[in-house]
């Protein structure tokens, strides 16, 4: 019955023919037809996120909310809530496809070092999209690649697009990381794991005397794919499977193996020495930090959020570890903003997830707050 109660209650302020404007839970708060971001907001905070998601999957398919960035990047929070790393991932493809940027990064990503400038207000410049041409060739690519990166000076490689790979530009790619590794350039990669699963399938040990296998007596034809794999490794700083990679070659090949050499990204180590490194998080902003589901056990943080904003005249709140502002909660909290705000003073929720800031807007926080977005991309 809770269930049926919060989505009747969603479907207070969801958009309807011919409904006159209602009330939700406090006089500042109007129903009216929400844009799909905001109606999806709504639908999250009810604790409904599988109708959410469909609903925001819809709006990027249609011709009309394509180009919709804000219900991309709900859909990206959608996924991460859920662990869909599967879908996260699909939908890192199309959107560095449509948008020419860097999508959102998995929060448990293990892709190498990780890059500190996500967190920075400025936009990203130096990202690279490795597309395949029509015939499934990437040379043209990587010598576009390679220019690029060197006029930019640092690189953020997406190798998403990849779905097959010659020998030759196996080669080719490997020879400009390598190039770009001994000029100390920091890089950064994106769906590298794709890559390495292709990379592995290539040289996987196969009898050289199989029906249709016609190049696997010809180790050497294979080597480009070795030295690639060889490269990633090292660029991620994974010296164990750079030494299981070692022996496995060594039996394929009856020699001894690539040596070793360390590969320092500048950018990342000089973020990681920063003192505040540790402490650091995507979005979060110094002040009252709020945690978890907003709901109506959450009144303890209600009060103290007013005892810390007494002696303030700005209030700063970090919102980036609250999950979800429950929908039957959120008059209650959106009201104790207002009165901090109607104290006069200057409130600023920081860290806030897609999701939670477009609830907020629904509900016309903005007008009595500065709703600073978690940086995306």
């Amino acid at each position: 019955m809770a269930t049926s109660a919060s989505t009747s209650q969603a479907s207070s302020i969801r958009p309807q023919a011919g409904r006159t404007a209602g009330r939700l839970g406090s006089e500042d708060f109007h129903s009216a037809p929400l844009p799909v971001p905001q109606e999806a907001a709504v639908l999250y905070a009810a604790n409904h996120a599988a109708s959410a998601t469909q609903l925001l999957a819809a709006e990027i398919k249609d011709p009309a909310g394509r180009n919709n960035k804000q219900a991309w990047l709900m859909l990206f929070d959608l996924h991460q809530v859920a662990q869909s790393r599967a879908e996260f991932d699909a939908l890192a493809m199309l959107f560095s496809v449509k948008f020419e940027q860097s999508p959102p990064a998995w929060a448990d990503s293990g892709e190498g070092a990780s890059d500190p400038r996500r967190t920075q207000s400025r936009e990203r410049k130096d990202y690279f999209l490795l597309k395949p041409n029509a015939t499934g060739e990437i040379a043209a690519e990587i010598e576009k690649f390679l220019a690029f990166t060197q006029a930019q000076g640092t690189v953020r490689l997406d190798v998403g697009k990849i779905a097959a790979l010659t020998a030759e530009d196996a080669a080719l790619l490997a020879a400009a990381l390598a190039k770009l590794r001994k000029q100390a350039t920091p890089m950064w990669f994106n769906h590298v794991d794709t890559l390495e699963a292709l990379l592995r399938k290539r040289i996987v040990a196969v009898d050289p005397w199989e029906e249709g296998v016609k190049d696997k007596a010809d180790p050497a034809a294979h080597r480009p794919y070795w030295d690639l794999l060889f490269e990633l490794l090292i660029l991620q700083g994974k010296s164990a499977p750079f030494e299981e990679l070692g022996l496995e070659y060594a039996v394929a090949f009856e020699m001894s193996p690539p040596n070793w050499e360390t590969y320092v990204n500048t950018v990342a180590a000089a973020a990681a020495k920063s003192p505040s490194a540790e402490k650091a998080e995507p979005g979060e902003a110094d002040g009252f930090v709020m945690k978890g589901v907003l709901s109506a056990a959450s009144a303890n943080q209600i009060a103290e959020l007013n005892a810390y904003a007494a002696a303030r005249a700005e209030v700063p709140v970090d919102m980036s570890r609250v999950l979800r502002i429950d929908f039957t909660y959120a008059p209650v909290f959106s009201d104790a903003i207002k009165a901090i705000q109607l104290a006069g003073k200057r409130v600023i929720l920081a860290g806030l997830t897609e999701l939670n800031a477009a609830l907020l807007e629904a509900l016309g926080v903005n007008r009595y707050a500065i709703l600073v977005r978690r940086k995306s991309t």
